[in-house]
């Protein structure tokens, strides 16, 4: 068993992962049975669109937590933790990293504040204007939601810091422990009769797991680095973080569009309950993504220093065994899902109609397959502190939001994830490995050209 591990890639910061979405997976599936069991059909199309527009905080985020992660561990190729728990080596990278978490605790504090006074209002007349096709009690569970998203997003740069200096093992346990809490609060809202309660019962879980381990383990090194003088070196947000952020900011808002408008457009479109299938159906998806992604998240730090070394070969080698090992594992569980899906089908069991039916199914599946690739190799290309992939994710929002509104209302589930895994097959995988082979062949050269340009 322990040579299978090695030979997967399987560390022990992929196995906290892999634990935390291995949880997340089998508390989706729990929770996909409770929701079934104590919500109707139309508290569930509002359970999942609830999801869909909290999404929205991705406009104000911009993807700094991406940018945080990048810049810390290119700053920690310079740096080293000490027996204390505080960082120690070069005056002016741990400076830098002073001034960035300074930086991101404005960001995050604004971001904070938007998603109250902006998303809160938002989503209170989105659903106050469909409220009249049903008489779910929505309004509690949507300011408790919103408020306990606002201070999970304040927390999040902590985190991404943490990763970017190498503690990637203990944020990961962290994630699974997470994900324990925040299921088992959901549950017993649930089961208590709490309803749509249940989902801001779980922000709340997650946040308050986070706050408790930052003050309970990280409140030395926190302390330590905002005691750093500042005189010694600073990231400056204008010339350093921004031509870099901008173009993950556009991604990222582009990714809003291309994975969380499906549901809201079939709630708004074609009712609650259909909508509550296309919510449940992305969230299994989703979790079959984070299984993929444990193994690619954990290794994103390190190909930031190796970039930061010039050490393409070994950055080369470690990315093309994560890609292939978490793509086999993502193939075959996808695969069980799809079959599963059909059979609870064929065999018309209880709780199939509140999955998507299996052919849309089987496309979502396929595309969400389609863009872990896409991830994946954006994940290679962001360790360069650039964004090769902007345009790739503009133009698939744009596909994918157009034809999202224009056959939600006629072709309903099955015509949007038919445009979904067309969109991300032609342009993600086709055109982004384009680009992809492109600028890892451009910058390995140029590194080896300023390599032999040296003096020896």
């Amino acid at each position: 068993m322990k040579k299978l591990l090695v030979f997967m890639g399987v560390d022990r910061a992929v196995v906290y992962t892999l634990a935390g979405r291995g949880w997340g997976l089998l508390s989706g599936i729990v929770t996909l049975f409770l929701v079934v069991r104590y919500l109707t059909p139309d508290e569930q199309g509002y359970y999942y669109t609830f999801a869909s527009l909290l999404a929205m905080q991705i406009l104000f985020e911009l993807g700094m937590s991406v940018v945080v992660m990048q810049f810390a561990s290119h700053e920690m190729a310079n740096l080293s933790w000490s027996v204390t728990d505080t960082l120690e080596g070069d005056v002016g990278a741990k400076s830098r990293l002073r001034s960035l978490i300074l930086l991101v605790t404005k960001w995050y504090g604004v971001i904070a504040v938007l998603i109250i006074v902006v998303i809160l209002p938002i989503g209170w007349i989105f659903f106050s204007s469909n409220h009249s096709q049903t008489s779910v009690n929505w309004q509690l569970a949507w300011i408790w939601l919103v408020f306990a998203a606002a201070i999970n997003i304040f927390l999040m740069p902590y985190l991404s810091l943490l990763e970017g200096c190498g503690r990637v093992t203990e944020v990961a346990r962290l994630r699974m422990k997470q994900s324990m809490v925040s299921s088992l609060f959901a549950w017993l809202v649930l089961m208590g009769g709490g309803g749509l309660l249940a989902l801001p019962a779980m922000n709340t879980g997650l946040a308050l797991t986070a706050f408790i381990w930052l003050w309970r383990t990280k409140k030395n090194f926190i302390v330590n680095l905002l005691a750093q003088r500042l005189s010694a070196g600073s990231v400056r947000w204008k010339t350093e973080i921004w031509p870099f952020q901008w173009r993950i900011a556009l991604s990222w808002l582009s990714g809003y569009f291309i994975f969380q408008l499906f549901t809201p457009t079939i709630f708004a479109y074609r009712g609650a309950v259909e909508a509550g299938q296309m919510g449940m159906s992305i969230s299994i998806a989703n979790a079959l993504m984070g299984i993929a992604i444990a193994w690619m998240n954990t290794k994103a730090p390190g190909f930031g220093s190796l970039v930061a070394k010039k050490d393409y070969d070994n950055l080369d080698r470690v990315f093309a065994l994560t890609l292939s090992r978490s793509l086999a594992v993502m193939v075959v569980i996808g695969g069980g899902l799809c079959a599963m899906n059909y059979i609870a089908h064929i065999e018309l069991m209880p709780f199939a109609y509140r999955i998507l039916d299996p052919l849309p199914f089987l496309l979502l599946i396929l595309a969400t397959i389609l863009a872990y690739v896409t991830y994946a190799q954006a994940t290679y290309l962001r360790a360069h502190k650039e964004e090769p992939f902007m345009l790739i994710s503009l133009i698939s929002a744009a596909l994918i939001g157009s034809l999202t509104v224009l056959l939600g209302n006629k072709y309903g589930s099955t015509g949007l994830m038919a445009a979904y895994a067309a969109v991300y097959s032609i342009v993600g995988v086709g055109w982004g490995s384009k680009i992809f082979l492109s600028k890892r062949r451009e910058w390995q050269e140029t590194a080896r050209q300023q390599c032999h340009e040296r003096p020896s």
